[in-house]
Order: structure tokens, then sequence, then C-alpha cells
């Protein structure tokens, strides 16, 4: 028996076996919760909150997994309503009303770039398993992942996985997930889950998980948006063969991109100074396509060391072009801020905004700073939007906004950028990432751990001040006499009412 075929034969039980402990221990009857559109293209997929024409769905807030003692405090329709999945309807001011539970189920994973996804008639998500040992123990450390329909109805379980912090990634076809040196897939149809788990590959050194945010049901081509690129050692029985390989897949078969024919001639094996070891550093996303950021490091020769390169992919497919890679570099870099590839790349370092400009055919390492202009503390960089030039980043959990930063880096004589504080909120970066929809930011609180919404006022920066904007519970309020303003969070637990009210005092009567 090989060893693939072992892992595949235990992930296949798994299945098996929590999908047996799913049906005898809990009910997943749910809804049918009103509103929703199939059809309709979705946005921001695979983060906390996700947007499927006019509807919003997004978890609400992080609870913890000590908090599940027993298999029904997470049995759907019984878990708490902290860290279950809601459902709003997103009117033209953006504002969320219709809101109802429509996952009463916790969704875990401690993965950082984990989150929600939505294809069609289905919200894909992760959950702690309720089965337990044979003390009694529920094996939180063990995730389900499943998918239930958009209006509640309808849940299927996918696998279960052990170990909160597994990659994974949700695709309109499959669930790819990344466990122990090996990429497996489990596939679905609309109605239907394979019962086993598929090995993509294995003996892989390392994975960088992307997908493609946007999901158009009416699409009918595939994109590189869809692909992941990991690592591996060669497989070659020559005895010349040094460095690694690079490949890709979107859940079919890889596409081997980088070997150690690459840089040699005509398709044979490059002598040492021309094989790499290939460490990919991160993935941006462009209009039409995405740019892999990597570093090369040769095997022999005066370029030993490692560089950073950037190539761009486009099409349905990666295909590696050596001829189109652009060097940005001559050192490693970290913490790569996408700006396009055209700009070259920039990095935050020492709190500085650094440009690295693609490096000319004489050699010459071109990096300008924003005539050192420093941000206000250790950032967080959520988002860089190109188009207008504009970072978005938290320090001390507050959410910053500078602008110009691109524009001072190429022209000395171009304004000194201009940074402000958006918010005095509490924005936890510890988990999932806080995210944008419409303009709006979402993310974990750090006072209550609820998925909050703050907007972002298109003008705020031209009146130079900052704490413009506050953030409020995603999920809403409803009326309360204990309070400040009159109001209470409507979805939140007991415990954390309590405290709200206690934070938030009614004033007492004279």
């Amino acid at each position: 028996m090989t060893k693939a075929f072992k892992k595949v034969l235990i992930a296949a039980l798994l299945i098996c076996m929590v999908a047996a402990l799913a049906a005898c221990g809990q009910s997943f009857e749910w809804g049918p919760v009103e509103g929703g559109d199939a059809n309709a293209v979705v946005e921001n997929n695979g983060s906390l909150a996700v947007k499927q024409g006019d509807w919003l769905y997004y978890i609400n807030g992080h609870d913890s997994t000590d908090n599940i003692t027993a298999p029904s405090d997470n049995y759907f329709g019984e878990a708490s309503v902290k860290g279950s999945i809601m459902k709003s309807k997103v009117g033209e001011d953006g504002t969320l009303t219709d809101t109802a539970v429509v996952v009463p189920k916790m969704f875990m994973t401690s993965y950082a770039s984990g989150g929600i996804y939505l294809f069609g008639e289905w919200i894909y998500y992760v959950s702690p398993t309720t089965k337990t040992d044979r003390d009694g123990v529920v094996q939180v450390d063990f995730l389900e992942y499943y998918r239930t329909k958009i209006d509640g109805t309808g849940t299927q379980l996918i696998t279960m996985v052990e170990g909160a912090t597994v990659n994974y990634v949700f695709t309109p076809s499959a669930l790819i997930y990344y466990n122990g040196g090996t990429l497996y897939k489990v596939g679905y149809t609309a109605t239907a889950v394979d019962k086993t788990a598929t090995v993509i590959d294995e003996n892989i050194s390392a994975v960088t998980f992307h997908h493609n945010d946007t999901y158009d049901p009416n699409a009918l081509d595939g994109s590189v948006k869809d692909y992941i690129f990991y690592t591996k050692a060669s497989d070659s029985e020559e005895g010349n063969v040094f460095g690694n390989e690079l490949y890709a897949t979107d859940g079919g078969d890889p596409v081997k991109l980088i070997d150690a024919t690459t840089w040699g001639k005509d398709g044979a094996v490059g002598d040492r100074e021309n094989q790499y070891t290939i460490s990919v550093l991160s993935v941006g996303d462009d209009a039409d396509g995405v740019t892999l950021y990597y570093t090369k490091t040769a095997a022999a020769g005066v370029d030993s060391s490692a560089r950073t390169y950037g190539i761009k992919f486009t099409g349905a497919a990666p295909s590696f072009d050596k001829t189109k890679e652009v060097k940005l570099a001559e050192s490693s870099l970290s913490g790569i801020i996408h700006i396009g590839l055209d700009n070259g790349a920039a990095v935050l370092s020492s709190n500085v905004f650094t440009v690295y400009k693609p490096i000319a055919e004489d050699g010459v390492q071109v990096t300008i700073d924003a005539e050192d202009y420093a941000l206000s503390g250790t950032a967080t960089v959520l988002e860089y939007d190109v188009a207008n030039d504009t970072l978005y980043y938290i320090v001390s959990n507050n959410l910053y906004v500078a602008t110009g930063l691109l524009a001072k880096a190429n022209d000395a004589a171009a304004p000194m950028p201009e940074a402000h504080r958006v918010s005095a909120d509490a924005i936890n970066t510890s988990w999932l990432v806080p995210t944008f929809v419409d303009g709006a930011l979402y993310y974990i609180d750090n006072t209550y751990s609820y998925t909050f919404r703050m907007d972002i006022p298109a003008t705020f920066m031209e009146d130079g001040i900052d704490d413009v904007s506050e953030g409020k519970m995603a999920s809403g309020y409803e009326e309360s006499d204990k309070t400040e303003d009159g109001t209470i969070p409507k979805f939140m637990t007991d415990a954390d009412k309590e405290t709200y009210i206690t934070n938030n005092p009614a004033p007492e009567e004279e």
C-alpha cells in the first residue's frame, strides 16, 4: 500500500466516521432564512464578510473553543450566536437590515487568511467537531469543513481534518487543503460531496495559498487567480539536478512552472549557476491576473545569494516565461506590498515606505523612500489601492489611511504623503484579517470579539481631522432601557450583553 493511498484511506475513514457521528448526534434542520440570490456575483470571497448580490454573509465574532465543553455546545442550531454566520440585506447606503442567523454553528480556524466562501446556493465554512474521545472530551482540535445553503437549509459535511491552523481554500468544485507535506482536495458538485479525499501532490516543502475573491457564476473560463503555488524537491534521477521545482494548481493536475531546465539551453538541465532554489514570498492581485513574488538562490556561482523577483500571470492558467520575470532586489525582501509590478515592489521597514524599482539591465539596484516618510507606529497593512495611491493600515488597533506614498517615491517634487487616523476603535488583528466591503471595514473588535462594521466617509481626508468614524456591531441592535443610548446588540450572548451594559450604563435617574 503506497503512502499516498494510506493518507487518502485515512481521510476517507475520517469523513465516514464524522458523517455517522453528525447523523446520530445532531440535527441540521434550520430555516429557511428569507432572502438571497444564488445567481449573483460574489465579492470578497474567503474572508470575514462576503457579499453575494444584495446580501452580506459574515461571521458574528470570534468565540473560544474553550466554551465547547459538551458536543451540544456546537450542535447545529444549539451553538452560541457568537461565532455563528449571519446574513443581512445591504441597502443602497450600505446599511444592513433583515439580519438573521443563517449558520447556527461556530466558525473557527486559526488560519489567518481563512474565512467563509460562497458559490451559488452554498456557504462554505469551518467549524470545530463535536466528536469526543473515550473520556467524553470534545476534540475541538479537529475541524470539520461544511457547506450550508444560503437559506440555512441543506447542510452537508465535506471532511474533517486535525489541526486548527491547516491552510485551506474552497473553490467552486473542491476544498483544497495542505497537511503534513501533502496537498489534498475533496470534490463536490451542486448536489453531492465526494466520499474520499484525493491527493493532488505530496512531499511538498511549502505552499502559498491564494484564491479569487470574486466569483461570477456566469463566467465559463478559469483564471490564474484560482491557482495556489507550491515548491518541492526535484524527483529527477539525474545526478546534476539541484535546487527545487515550482508548481501551481487550481485543484486539477499540477502545472510545473520552474525546474532544473528552466534556465538551461534548449530545454536541457542548466549548469549549477543556472539552477535555483525558489521560495514564494506572496501573490498580489491585478485586475487581469496575479503577480507572483519569489526569491531565487543559485546552487553555485557569484549569484548564490537570494534575490527577489516578480512575474505577472494572466489568462486561464499560469505559464512561466523566464523573459518576463522582473528582478526587484539584490536581496530577499519580506512583507512585500503589491503596488503593480511595473512600479516595482513596496516594503514597510522600520515603518518607512520603500519602493524597490525593477532592476535595469545594467544591474543597478534602485530603492526610493517616500522622503523617509515614516508611518506612525508598527503597521499591519490591510490593502494598497494602487489606482488611488492609498495605503490602509492598522497601528495600535486603530485604522489609518495614508495617501501619496507612491507618488512621492516616484517624484521627489511631489507633495509629502498624508496620513490620518480614521478611528479610535480597538481593531483586532490577531485572528481573521479585517476586510473591506463596499468601502466599509469589517473587523473583530478587541472589546467584545464580535464583528463590527465601520464606514469610512469619502471626505474624511479633506478636513485633516482624525477620529472621524466609529464602528458599530454588524449584526445590529435592539432597544434596551439599561444602556446609555437605549440600545443593546441584538445578536450577542447574555454574558456579553451584561458586559456591554456595564460598559455603557443608562444614566441614573435623579
